[in-house]
């Protein structure tokens, strides 16, 4: 049995009925992975019901961005991203995604490969203040204070940068590891043709005002934990933490305290710690340290399996109701 019905080059996903070119993707769908070869060449979905042309909502950055040609990402593989995928303080996937369909409209209406990061954020917390996103969590409580967007950047665009989702070219040699510390004018930005294909998905929040659940749509959900999963073979270890983590909790175990000390329980953790730790040769310092981080860790993963649609979306509740598999 054919895993396609054919048109013409225009075929239908046996899994998912995405509509996509044949010829360019022969072993698998660009939406949901159908197929032998996932991720191995992204291409962008169409995405139904966005026949309204861009020149008609160009002012409007939050919605879902036209497609265009971009470049593979890169991901980022370190002593970090090798043991616990992102940072702890990533703790949810709207945010980014916000920034990649806003980073994406700005390159189109603007006929540039690049925008600025500084150009980027300073639209992004108009949108964000004026779309009501300042409530959910992943986003500025505050887009006036500077300490509130620069966790967006330092965690949210760099967690994604990390990812692939994001492509980052400074303008002039920078020095030490943090590009983030330089002029944001000084920062190029664009989506990936991954991260692309991620905002394009359509979400409940910024496409139908649903602000009561902030939960991924299944499309949404499959597609990062597809993604996740390819990228935990080059090095990027959030989708095997993550997966410990609802073994962990399926035990019997809860998300909260049982959690902090699983995390601190690991010689891989701790021994990630103390690889950077300045508080590593006083034993009480390094204690509190490492009690503190396995509480971010818990609480940023359960987060993001909660958002995922693993974990129940209730405060203290760790019912396991999805599968990342």
């Amino acid at each position: 049995m054919a895993l396609f019905s054919t048109k013409e080059n225009r075929i239908k996903c046996g899994r998912c009925n995405t509509e996509f070119d044949f010829s360019k993707n022969v072993d698998k769908c660009p939406l949901c992975g159908f197929g032998r070869h996932l991720f191995s060449e992204i291409i962008i979905p169409a995405i139904q019901n966005t026949s309204v042309s861009f020149e008609s909502r160009k002012s409007d950055y939050l919605t879902i961005p036209p497609q265009f040609s971009l470049p593979a990402g890169k991901i980022v593989v370190n002593n970090t991203t090798r043991i616990v995928g992102s940072w702890g303080m990533v703790n949810d996937f709207f945010s980014g995604k916000a920034l990649l369909r806003i980073n994406a409209n700005m390159i189109k209406e603007n006929n540039k490969e690049y925008v600025s990061l500084y150009d980027l954020i300073e639209n992004a917390k108009k949108i964000m203040a004026s779309h009501k996103l300042t409530k959910l969590k992943g986003f500025p409580n505050d887009v006036t204070a500077e300490s509130s967007v620069g966790r967006l950047v330092y965690h949210f665009v760099d967690g994604f940068h990390k990812m692939g989702l994001f492509e980052v070219k400074p303008l002039k040699k920078f020095e030490g590891d943090k590009i983030w510390n330089e002029d944001w004018k000084n920062i190029l930005i664009r989506p990936t043709i991954a991260g692309l294909s991620f905002a394009r998905l359509p979400n409940k929040v910024f496409d139908e005002n649903n602000y009561e659940d902030q939960t991924l749509t299944v499309s949404e959900s499959e597609w990062i934990i597809n993604y996740l999963r390819e990228i935990d073979k080059e090095g990027f270890k959030e989708y095997t933490l993550l997966k410990e983590i609802v073994y962990f909790i399926k035990k019997g175990n809860n998300g909260n305290k049982d959690l902090w000390e699983w995390f601190k329980g690991r010689d891989s953790f701790v021994s990630y710690v103390k690889s950077w730790s300045d508080k590593k040769d006083d034993s009480k310092a390094f204690e509190k340290q490492l009690h503190n981080l396995a509480q971010t860790f818990s609480s940023g993963k359960i987060s993001l399996l909660r958002e995922l649609g693993i974990i129940k979306n209730k405060r203290n509740d760790y019912t396991i109701i999805g599968e990342i598999l």
